[in-house]
Order: structure tokens, then sequence, then C-alpha cells
């Protein structure tokens, strides 16, 4: 399985949001993209699911899944594509779920919707799921509000896994997440390698990218500036732009033998 984008280009009007060339992710990859805000990372996810389009752009180039071209295809196509095998895991959690309706009804909706029409059945998968992601069966009992940042995020990552996606595309997945419970969640990212699934790991932390990205894409006003395996982007960056990216992360200065001391 690959998702393959070349020659993608997003405009509003004349302004050209993304001029992207080629980017690709494998099946059992993570790939990073980062860059800062309004760089045009986000947009990109949301033309990869054909939603670019309802925010007023206008996408040209080509997006495929297995070969299957995605720009300008029908809303049935897509349709059969968004959640079945292109899943996507926001930076609110909160917010991607249904305040009145519990964890379990959101999955027994989003199973029908795909083909899964047993409500039995449908249990049977999500309980599969939440326990993959470490989190009790009890949860599908619950509303959202009734669960944490970082447990509707395993929730979401669950739902993903219980369609048996192929694509996990994750903007900003623990930005909004305690330093523990960001560790916990990009754990569990990792193991989705061992599904084959591809990670299209969106943010503005390199941080997030050193611990578990395997390559990594830099994106710069719409277009990747470099691109390649993260520890040599990270150690010996080619571009302009990654050396300032990198030069502004803090650096931890430790009191404890970290620096000089005079006596």
């Amino acid at each position: 399985m690959k998702l393959a984008i070349r020659n993608l280009d997003i405009l509003f009007g004349t302004r050209h949001t993304v001029q992207m060339e080629e980017l690709d992710v494998d099946a059992g990859e993570i790939v990073g993209l980062v860059g800062e805000s309004g760089s045009g990372k986000s947009m990109t996810a949301s033309a990869v699911l054909g939603l670019a389009q309802r925010v007023g752009a206008t996408v040209r180039g080509s997006i495929t899944l297995d070969g299957m071209e995605l720009v300008g295809a029908s809303d049935a196509v897509l349709r059969t594509v968004r959640g079945r095998r292109i899943a996507m895991i926001f930076q609110s959690p909160s917010g991607a779920f249904n305040p009145v309706m519990r964890v379990g009804d959101v999955f027994a909706r989003t199973l029908k919707l795909h083909g899964v029409a047993s409500r039995s059945d449908a249990r049977a998968r999500a309980e599969r799921a939440l326990t993959e992601v470490l989190l009790p069966t009890t949860a599908l009992d619950r509303y959202p509000h009734q669960l944490s940042g970082g447990q509707l995020q395993r929730v979401a990552i669950a739902l993903a896994l219980a369609l048996d996606a192929e694509v996990l595309l994750a903007d900003e997945p623990t930005s909004a997440l305690d330093v523990t419970v960001q560790a916990e969640v990009l754990e569990l990212m990792t193991t989705l390698r061992t599904r084959g699934l591809a990670v299209l790991l969106i943010t503005h932390d390199l941080g997030v990218v050193a611990e578990v990205a395997d390559r990594v894409a830099v994106m710069q006003a719409g277009r990747i500036v470099e691109v390649g395996p993260t520890a040599a982007v990270l150690s010996t960056p080619t571009s302009e732009y990654t050396r300032i990216l990198l030069a502004s992360v803090p650096k931890m200065k430790s009191a404890l033998g970290g620096g000089s001391s005079g006596a």
C-alpha cells in the first residue's frame, strides 16, 4: 500500500497555498510533515481526504492510494475512502466526537456506514480495537466529556483500527496533551507499524518527529524544501529553513553539570 502525492497544487483564487512536487507514505511507515503554522500541512491532509474543495480550494495534481486517483474522484468514491481506507485524527480530539453520543454509538454508526450492519459485530470490533489501544471496553458506554484528551485520542485511533484503515493522517495529535500522555500516544502510534498502517504525522514539533518518524518532509510556504530519513535530516539538514527550525527548538541546559561551574 502506498499513498503517493505528485505535483499537488492547492489554490484559493489565484493564491497557491500548497505546491508539493512529491511525497510518499508507505505501508508500515511513519512520515513526519513539519513546518510552521500556515505552511500548508493541514490543507495537504484535507486534499488527501477530498475535503479541501469544501472550503473553497481548487485542487490540481495527483493523490493516489494504491494507484487509485483521489483528485477529482466523485463524492461516492471518496465516501468509500474516508474512514474506511484513510482515517484522520485531530489536534483536539474532543471536537471530533458528537458530545451527545456515547462512544459505542459512534463506533456503531461509523461501522454501519462502512458495511458492518450488525450492532453486535460492531460492538465486538470496537471492543477489540479499544483493547489494542489499551483502553477498557467500558469506555464504549461513556460520553466524550467523561474521557480525558489522551483517552479520546486513543478512541480516535481505535476507530481507525476497527475500520481496518490503511492510512492514518494525524494532524498535531499530541499538541493538546500533557507530556506524559503525549508519550503514551506516540508509543501507540509506533505500534501501528505492526498492522502495516501508513501514518502521515503532521506537526510543528521536531521533538515528536525525532521520536517516532522514519522519514521527515520539511514544508515551507506550501513547498517541501527537504525530505529524507529523520536522523539524517535532523542531524545534517541541507535546507537553510530546516536549520532555522532546528535552531528555534529550545535547548535544555542542565543545572546538574551541563554548564560550567566556578569555585
